[in-house]
């Protein structure tokens, strides 16, 4: 069963991408095509760590209705305290750091699955690309030029990797909790 946040990402946040994404696509060559991919790299990362900051969110709720009320609030405040996902961007590196408080260990279940190699090397290159867009960078991050097609690739290793760590925090919570978390 997915979680509320996985069916966000497919019902509310993919379709407002796709919609971007068509603009992009759609729009004459014009000073504004290379504004409008720009934007639309910074909104693929930033509803991913929506997502992701969404299913950290959840999760902690799973696990804190199982808490007495007092007790709940205490578990509640320390799974909250400093999460890079509030924050940081959704790197690999967040994601294990900010997950892992679980006991789940993400990278681990991540590596099970080969296909997440080429997914999390998108998100990467994701990430480069959402810094060099955001913060004016004059270097562009090595490999291929930003152009339509990369943001759309990303976008599917996005999804790829949302409905994973949904399917790992679903089966680890299950497994912790003796009953399903969502």
């Amino acid at each position: 069963m997915p979680s509320n946040s996985l069916l966000r990402w497919q019902t509310d946040r993919v379709p407002r991408l796709n919609a971007l994404d068509a603009q992009v696509a759609s729009g004459p060559p014009s000073a504004l095509a290379d504004e409008n991919l720009r934007a639309l790299v910074a909104m693929l990362c930033a509803h991913f760590q929506g997502f992701c900051r969404d299913l950290y969110s959840e999760s902690v709720e799973s696990v804190v209705r199982t808490f007495p009320p007092g007790m709940g609030l205490v578990a509640r405040t320390q799974f909250m305290a400093q999460i890079g996902l509030g924050t940081g961007n959704p790197t690999l590196q967040t994601l294990v750091r900010d997950f892992d408080r679980f006991g789940v260990g993400v990278r681990a279940a991540l590596d099970a699955d080969p296909a997440n190699a080429v997914r999390l090397n998108h998100l990467a290159l994701l990430n480069q690309w959402r810094n060099f867009v955001v913060h004016h960078g004059v270097t562009a991050p090595p490999g291929p030029a930003l152009a339509p097609a990369l943001p759309q690739v990303w976008q599917v290793s996005c999804g790829g990797l949302a409905a994973e760590l949904d399917r790992i925090m679903y089966d680890y919570l299950q497994a912790l909790l003796g009953t399903p978390p969502w």
